[in-house]
């Protein structure tokens, strides 16, 4: 097991910077998911971690030790792609087997950390097979046993679940969660899947242009968002958002009427700000609620049934677009009908206009 350390590190292609100035410590046996939109930088990152990538300024450490120009093979790494990438024309047993045997492991320890990894992750039926007699979620097995067997330090990880229909994909998506609980080896996850993220993740790195916007444990970047980027990101459905003015003590914009919440005024009147973005949950409205708060009177106009929930996208008079409200299906709610919908006042957050930063309390 290791860490592995990123101290400003940069990657540039000619003009384009993909990385920018990447300070990131990810700590020994801990699960660390980089997510973030395409073209962020996670998986420039990833594959700077594996030598794939020259890094352009910085220092990348593996454990104690600077790998800034150690070759890939070298790292003690292992590494499972998006794509497989299995060799058609092996047994399940060889595909697993082919890079110990490439670093001339003696046969009889080959063949104890393949069954291993068989055992681990359910394959002693398919070790004869090919790949093109796997399922999908099958073939993803044989990647992570083929990374399994070679006991690394980190094991990095690229949208191994993309190709996976969505049912599969949460049912991998635990089995790799038990697979690190179990060997508690150091994990770099990375997805575009916030989902995902927060479901897997021992901590989080919240990427966006090339830098990182913020990393915490799932319930930091979900409670306490540092900026208005990871607060969009995190979260599903997304946190509605509005423009608002201070005025006397009041948040108005975007047809909402908010007094501002007690917690929050120091913070507010300490940053020298007149205009904020104010976000709040889709599953922090609730429909009659009382209170402290901000009541929003809309009209429902698209009602998503969702079994247990319902999911509301409703209009407000002067709001630009929708506000989306997840309410418990026992409410009943149907396209047309107006409805009352409350945000308790601990659930709002702001966010400064210009530099999208959160107003933060003194508590917080």
């Amino acid at each position: 097991m290791a860490t592995v350390t990123f101290d400003n590190v940069s990657k540039r292609y000619g003009d384009v910077t993909a990385v920018r100035d990447l300070s990131l410590e990810i700590q020994d046996g801990e699960f660390m998911v980089l997510v973030g939109p395409s073209g962020c930088g996670k998986t420039t990152s990833l594959r700077m971690i594996a030598g794939l990538e020259e890094i352009s300024d910085g220092t990348l450490k593996i454990g104690d030790r600077v790998v800034n120009d150690v070759p890939a093979k070298d790292r003690d790494i292992a590494m499972v792609f998006q794509s497989y990438a299995l060799y058609p024309h092996m047994s399940v047993y060889d595909n697993m087997a082919f890079g110990l045997k490439l670093r001339k492991v003696p046969k009889s320890e080959i063949e104890k950390r393949v069954a291993d990894a068989a055992a681990i992750l359910s394959l002693e039926p398919f070790l004869k097979r090919k790949p093109k007699e796997l399922s999908g979620g099958q073939r993803q097995r044989v990647a992570l046993g083929r990374a399994i067997v070679r006991e690394p330090a980190v094991f990095l990880m690229d949208e191994p679940l993309s190709n996976l229909d969505a049912k599969l994909r949460v049912q991998t998506r635990a089995e790799i969660a038990r697979l690190h609980q179990r060997m508690g080896t150091t994990f770099v996850y990375v997805t575009h899947d916030q989902v995902e993220a927060m479901t897997m993740g021992t901590r989080i790195a919240v990427m966006a242009d090339g830098l990182l916007k913020q990393v915490g444990t799932p319930k930091e970047l979900y409670d306490s968002p540092k900026n208005r980027f990871v607060a969009g990101f995190i979260g599903s459905p997304s946190m509605n958002f509005a423009a608002v003015e201070l005025a006397d003590g009041q948040l108005r914009g975007g047809g909402l009427d908010i007094a501002l919440p007690a917690r929050l005024q120091k913070a507010v009147e300490a940053s020298g700000h007149r205009t904020f973005d104010a976000g709040f949950r889709p599953e922090h409205l609730e429909i009659g609620g009382t209170g402290e708060g901000l009541t929003i009177h809309a009209k429902a106009d698209v009602v998503e049934y969702l079994g247990n929930d319902e999911l509301l996208h409703v209009t407000v008079p002067g709001h630009d677009g929708d506000v989306i409200a997840l309410v418990p299906a026992t409410n009943n709610v149907r396209p047309g009908d107006s409805v009352d919908l409350h945000l308790p006042a601990a659930k709002l957050h702001l966010f400064e206009t210009e530099s999208g930063s959160a107003i933060v309390t003194d508590a917080a």
